[in-house]
């Protein structure tokens, strides 16, 4: 089948925030943002986007939807949807952020030896997973690298799950500063007070350190930090800068929350901190929505009707009682819908629907993406 593309106006008017080139899908964990970023990726495609989308740690069955093998973390593209058996382009990617940081080495080393190097040191992979904002810098250099690639013109992150969310904006800045941290350059012998410290007079200094580390652990340390330090400027000075590309019109968000009151309170105030910080936010999904419900006593015939149905007292006021529960879930989410519409300035809310088991195969996706975002 031939590849089905929409383009400009038409296509933006198909696809949820069309007029972004990247969608981060944000919010707390376990409240659906990886089944909203598959959802999302997969609608764009069927409207013609040549899609991404990059994810971190899917249940098992909605990796599998998307083509995901469990040891397929190794940072290559998985096609979902190809264009000439399915008229849409759709590719995954599961995020593993020591493949990440391999293929960044690879890539702006000054040469293979320095490549090899680094990435044989025991200290680069001692760091690379337990280095404090590791996974999120690996996100954003995976789909800054994708962004530059210029393959796809529509990528979903699937943003990392943290104890707060703003901290995947911060944490590519926490890596950067290896290429700038004063400390760093001391031990590299880069900096003013390293040359000091590690030219003459520093050999006492070194060999205490070198006693505490073992070995020639801080020389070891310094060719790191320093070969580490000059991959990252370089990645930085030929793929562009993390905060430009989320500041910049060619990028926005969508905030999944639940429908619990805390959980919108919460949501609120993520959005206006991001506005802030100078992300684009393009909406807000009120996922497992529960459907509103009339009221039995003033719905006509209704408890006539029950009576009918279920003639034993004590079995039919069990499931008044199940029905008024069920109610008061309806109501909470109305409510929840009703907050979120009123945030000033306003932001488009979409809703997901509640089901008994979240959709996990790529038929549910469509299901899901097509109640979800329209269409």
């Amino acid at each position: 089948m031939a590849e089905a593309r929409s383009t400009g106006a038409e296509a933006s008017a198909q696809v949820p925030f069309g007029h972004r080139r990247l969608v981060l899908s944000l919010g707390p964990g376990g409240v659906g943002k990886t089944t909203t970023a598959a959802a999302l990726a997969l609608r764009a495609a069927e409207a013609g986007r040549k899609v991404a989308v990059v994810t971190v740690d899917p249940a098992r069955r909605l990796g599998q939807a998307l083509g995901l093998s469990a040891d397929a973390g190794g940072g290559e593209l998985v096609r979902v949807l190809d264009p000439e058996r399915d008229g849409a382009h759709l590719d995954a990617l599961l995020l593993d952020s020591a493949a990440v940081f391999d293929e960044v080495v690879r890539a702006y080393a000054p040469n293979r030896g320095a490549a090899d190097r680094i990435v044989n040191s025991k200290i680069y992979r001692a760091t690379r997973e337990r280095l404090g904002g590791a996974i999120e810098f690996a996100a954003m250099a995976r789909v800054l690298m994708l962004h530059t690639a210029g393959d796809h013109d529509y990528i979903v992150l699937d943003t990392p799950p943290t104890a707060n969310a703003l901290d995947f904006l911060g944490a590519p800045a926490r890596i950067r500063e290896l290429a700038e941290n004063p400390a760093a350059r001391m031990v590299t012998g880069t900096g003013r007070l390293g040359a000091k410290v590690l030219g003459l007079g520093g050999a006492v200094i070194i060999k205490a350190l070198e006693a505490l580390g073992g070995g020639d652990f801080l020389r070891e340390l310094g060719v790191f930090l320093k070969d580490f330090a000059e991959i990252i400027r370089e990645f930085q000075r030929r793929g562009g800068d993390f905060d430009m590309l989320l500041r910049s019109e060619h990028t926005g968000a969508v905030v999944v929350t639940s429908t619990a009151a805390f959980a919108v309170r919460e949501a609120e105030a993520f959005a206006a901190r991001l506005r802030e910080w100078g992300l684009a936010v393009d909406g807000v999904l009120l996922n497992r929505a529960d459907p509103e419900l009339p009221d039995l006593a003033t719905a006509p015939g209704a408890r006539d009707a029950l009576q009918r149905a279920v003639p034993d007292p004590a079995t039919r006021e069990a499931v008044i009682d199940a029905y008024t529960r069920a109610r008061a879930l309806g109501e909470r989410s109305a409510a929840a819908r009703a907050r979120l519409a009123s945030v000033e300035p306003p932001l488009d809310v979409y809703v997901g629907e509640r089901s008994e088991d979240p959709p996990e195969t790529l038929p549910e996706l469509r299901a899901f993406g097509r109640r979800t975002f329209g269409g």
